[in-house]
């Protein structure tokens, strides 16, 4: 008990009160080293005595990012399981289960996708706040490191796609962006984006790192930041320089390429030095075909991509997966007939559509969006170029994905509540928000290596920990084999990317922070390939002889390793991977 014990007799009403409890101070040893668990015990406690309210939010405030990560996940814990047991009783908790395929091509994958939805079965689930188990089609794998990975695959080849059209990219593929030409192609596109909000969601009910990096102005307005605080409104009044400089500056932070080559030109110079006319329009991005994915993968951020700079950021490079896809040949886009040349805004479709496989995009091609409402026709001059770059401005920074974060924002809110959302934007910027759902984009070989632990007779001076790790600074120091490091770490933690924090704050089983582990492999041979324990985040390397052993085992590995997240795959002399 908090309070102390009063007895009944004759003294006064008040003074048979239980005092007050004592403070509980945020110094002095008595609170857990934990803070996020010190803030579980306070807020429990702050819902019957007022006097925790003010250490409560000075608590919050002294959380680190990775804390409050924390925090948010035992915060959805606490408002979910209230909601499943109302009288507070013990429940047991709904489940949501999916059959991932990984033979399925970009297109099957979203289709799965959309059957969940309408079927309100695995992502569509009407709770998703359960147990939430994945099984990989003619795999023996389960657990938390197989859903990390059917999420990323999810990420990555139903949304990040480029023949979707569903997110894109104006930095390189360092941050994502929600497509704007979705509402005017795909007829089902609320769908998508209610199902990528869910996904979302998922990630940080399960505390996973998604391989799928949003801008963190998408972030601010998905998670309901005061519009005044992201950008401008976008509208067609007030054409000040003022208000042209303000949303110019935001245009900038979303498209850099963009403002250098066209807008800050515009500015500074006169519009005949183009050469040619400019239209009141903005390209809705390249044609379908032209946006193929390589085979090669993009790494995951980890800067192992070579991406030529392009002066048109209507034009980006393609997206390459983080790891190399077991799909089929990408075989021709799904469209159908193509868009206008010019589309107004009330062009777009009612993107109402729920069914799977889905109907066929139309295609984008070469077509453009009127800024100014009308057809097109009207041509930029010296005289209107401020409200031109306003407009432009204000569509690409809000207009153009306005009805896509809607959508997004449904789908989010089946997981996170509106009363979390507002407990978040009090403790979290945007690009925190960014950084909670799909960690750090470099992979520091130094930060590993200092946050490793050995087991079963390894010591960091151990001759196959050393050899290890000389394996993994190698292809960190070349562009050609970078792409290998987020490889390795989806292979032994189901994850391809490195959380918010670093490596101290890698995800292990059921979401409980776990170590990269080394363990010694005394149960393998030397001829056999190292076996993965993705749900403890665990590699067991075999007794290898020497280092070129070891580099060519690791390699072969990563290889044979991708395709199968099942003990069993790796049989006969294979890979050795399970959860």
């Amino acid at each position: 008990s908090f309070g102390g014990s009063s007895s009944s007799g004759s003294r006064p009403a008040e003074d048979r009160r239980a005092p007050p409890p004592p403070p509980w101070p945020l110094t002095g040893g008595r609170l857990p080293a934990d803070v996020a668990q010190a803030w579980s015990l306070l807020e429990a406690m702050s819902t019957h005595e007022e006097c925790a309210q003010a250490e409560l939010q000075a608590l919050l405030n002294r959380m680190s990012v990775p804390e409050k990560r924390v925090w948010l996940q035992r915060r959805l814990v606490r408002h979910h399981r209230s909601q499943q047991a109302p009288d507070g009783g013990l429940v047991e908790p709904p489940l949501a289960f999916v059959e991932g395929d990984r033979s399925l091509p970009p297109a099957g994958q979203i289709a799965a996708i959309r059957q969940q939805l309408v079927e309100r079965i695995g992502l569509g689930s009407d709770d998703l706040c359960g147990e939430f188990e994945v099984r990989f089609k003619d795999e023996q794998g389960v657990g938390s490191a197989v859903l990390r990975e059917w999420m990323d695959i999810v990420a990555r080849e139903a949304f990040l796609h480029p023949q979707q059209r569903l997110l894109r990219s104006y930095d390189r593929h360092q941050t994502f962006w929600p497509d704007p030409a979705a509402p005017f192609c795909n007829p089902q596109w609320q769908m998508d984006f209610e199902a990528l909000g869910r996904l979302l969601g998922l990630a940080l009910w399960q505390s996973c790192t998604l391989d799928l990096p949003l801008h963190p102005r998408a972030c601010a307005f998905l998670f309901g930041f005061p519009r005044e605080d992201a950008v401008i409104a976008f509208d067609m009044t007030g054409r000040s320089a003022e208000a042209a400089a303000a949303k110019a500056a935001a245009l900038e932070e979303v498209d850099e390429d963009l403002y250098r080559s066209k807008v800050k030109w515009l500015l500074a110079h006169p519009v005949a030095e183009l050469g040619f006319e400019l239209p009141f329009t903005d390209p809705l991005g390249v044609s379908e075909d032209q946006s193929t994915p390589s085979e090669s993968g993009r790494g995951a951020g980890s800067g192992a991509e070579t991406v030529s700079s392009s002066s048109s950021s209507s034009s980006p490079p393609p997206l390459l997966p983080s790891v190399p896809s077991t799909a089929e040949p990408l075989k021709e886009p799904p469209t159908v007939e193509p868009l206008p040349a010019v589309v107004r805004l009330r062009d777009r479709l009612p993107g109402n559509e729920r069914s799977f496989p889905g109907k066929k995009l139309l295609k984008v091609g070469a077509s453009e969006v009127a800024l100014d409402g009308a057809d097109g026709q009207r041509q930029v001059t010296d005289e209107n170029k401020a409200e031109f770059v306003e407009v432009l401005a204000a569509w690409r920074t809000f207009g153009a994905i306005e009805c896509q974060i809607e959508a997004m924002g449904r789908g989010l809110r089946a997981v996170v509540p509106e009363a979390i959302l507002d407990e978040l934007r009090g403790l979290l910027q945007p690009a925190e928000i960014s950084q909670l759902l799909s960690g750090l984009g470099e992979i520091d070989v130094e930060d590993w290596q200092r946050h490793a632990a050995y087991t079963h007779g390894f010591a960091p001076d151990s001759d196959l920990v050393v050899w290890f790790w000389r394996t993994v600074r190698g292809w960190a120091a070349t562009a050609e084999e970078k792409g290998r490091l987020p490889q390795l770490l989806q292979f032994v933690t189901g994850s391809a990317r490195v959380p918010v924090g670093g490596f101290s704050e890698l995800v292990g089983f059921n979401g409980a922070k776990h170590p990269f582990t080394l363990s010694k492999g005394t149960h393998l041979t030397p001829q056999s390939l190292p076996m993965a324990h993705a749900c403890i985040c665990t590699l067991d390397l075999p007794p290898y002889e020497d280092f070129e052993t070891c580099r060519e085992k690791l390699t072969q590995m990563l290889a044979m390793g991708r395709s199968h997240f099942d003990e069993a795959a790796g049989r006969g002399g294979t890979d050795d991977s399970d959860d």
